[in-house]
């Protein structure tokens, strides 16, 4: 299930692609639209998180359509086995020199939690939403 979850789940862009992303001011802006993600990830509506990103992202529409359809098995998969999501938390922001942005959540179950995480890069217009996945293994939280 953890190499499906991973599979489906992970996505890292591709710099050749022709996508002209909306960027974000700042890590706060960058923050909050991660926050609003998350709340509608909590909620349990994927399709609305995925549209909430799909302006920020250095992804085609269709791209990121084809993500959300390929996650669907995974994330009813989880739920059978630790139940619905009940909420998020933030964990931290980390920045990597003045150009890379990580910003790290936990998506809550009754029975676990998920690990999201989120990067960004800052261009010469703002900040882009480069990748993000999200997976069972929140261990590496604690190898810092």
């Amino acid at each position: 299930m953890r190499k499906a979850l991973l599979f489906s789940c992970a996505m890292f862009l591709i710099a050749s692609t022709a996508v002209f992303a909306e960027t974000l001011l700042n890590e706060d802006a960058a923050k909050n639209l991660i926050t609003k993600i998350m709340a509608k990830v909590a909620a349990g509506d994927l399709d609305a998180a995925f549209k909430i990103m799909k302006p920020y992202a250095y992804l085609t529409s269709a791209e990121i359509d084809s993500i959300a359809i390929q996650s669907k098995p995974s994330r009813e998969q989880y739920k059978q086995k630790y139940g619905v999501s009940i909420g998020y938390e933030f964990i931290d922001l980390k920045k990597a020199g003045d150009s890379l942005l990580r910003l790290r959540y936990i998506e809550k179950a009754k029975k676990n939690a998920l690990l999201w995480t989120f990067y960004f890069y800052k261009a010469k217009e703002g900040w882009i939403l480069n990748a993000f996945y999200w997976n069972e293994d929140y261990k590496p939280l604690f190898n810092e």
